[in-house]
């Protein structure tokens, strides 16, 4: 296994879909309620192989180590692979050093293959992988001011030993407020209706909204998504809508009329999602 990911109804990379039931039919499995750890490997001659295991409990712990600098390495236990497809679905730019450079497998079709989104899907796709960053900073340093963020990523690096020059900055400090004269605000406030109806939904699509808790103290992270807009937001904290027309740029929402409501509405949709 070169690295892998977590796909379930509230775990699965964005860059792929705002939908696990689309993520699931990209891989050709049944979308099911416990979802299925995707591992991304090579075959001795390093050709691009995907396996899919229902191991998600283990592959987590395994992911989980490897966020605290543990490096491990993972076996998907017997009888829990249900699926091995040609191709990686994410680009990954690592392969195995005693093999070739990762490649497609010669002689499989095109559309047998798992590739990374078209091209014609990159707006969308950037917008997804900036939401996957902004609900992970949320979830993690969200309730912390910049200057509290910095001074902890000092703090905690001079306690190891480290002296670093440049603090990471955060997506979340880069918000923006956006003009009612601005030529995108229709637009935004077009994805806040339609936030608000998807909060009405009696059964959201699973992956359509995701909840995840914030570290220490347990805040829901909420994120909700539509076809050309996603709204990523700590329910006590900093809101931020991305949209397709405007990429790259994370718009606050912080004083935005009724926006915790919006946000817990849509939490608690998300406990009607169909597996």
């Amino acid at each position: 296994m070169v690295t892998g990911f977590l796909l379930t109804p509230q775990d699965f990379p964005g860059e792929l879909s705002d939908s696990y039931s689309a993520v699931c039919a990209l891989l050709r499995v049944r979308p099911e309620s416990a979802g299925y750890a995707v591992l991304l490997c090579q075959d001795g001659d390093g050709a691009r192989w995907s396996q899919i295991t229902t191991d998600t409990a283990g592959f987590a712990g395994v992911l989980s180590l490897e966020q605290t600098g543990i490096q491990t390495g993972y076996v998907p236990p017997s009888g829990t692979v249900i699926a091995v497809r040609p191709g990686w679905p994410l680009e990954c730019r690592y392969g195995f050093a005693d093999r070739a450079a990762p490649h497609d497998l010669p002689g499989v079709a095109p559309q047998d293959l798992l590739r990374p989104p078209p091209a014609d899907d990159l707006p969308a796709a950037r917008r997804r992988s900036l939401a996957d960053i902004l609900s992970e900073e949320l979830a993690t340093s969200g309730r912390r001011s910049r200057r509290e963020y910095k001074d902890d990523i000092l703090f905690d690096a001079y306690n190891m030993g480290d002296h670093p020059l440049e603090v990471p900055p955060r997506l979340i400090d880069m918000r923006v407020l956006m003009d009612d004269d601005h030529p995108a605000y229709a637009s935004l406030q077009a994805a806040l209706a339609t936030a608000w109806t998807l909060s009405e939904d009696p059964a959201p699509g699973p992956g359509r909204i995701r909840v995840r808790k914030s570290w220490p103290r347990d805040t829901p992270v909420v994120r909700a998504s539509g076809a050309d807009w996603t709204l990523v937001a700590l329910a006590d904290g900093p809101a931020v809508m991305l949209l397709d027309e405007i990429p790259g740029i994370p718009l606050a929402l912080d004083e935005t009329p009724r926006i915790a409501e919006l946000v817990t509405a849509l939490a608690a949709a998300a406990k009607r999602c169909p597996a």
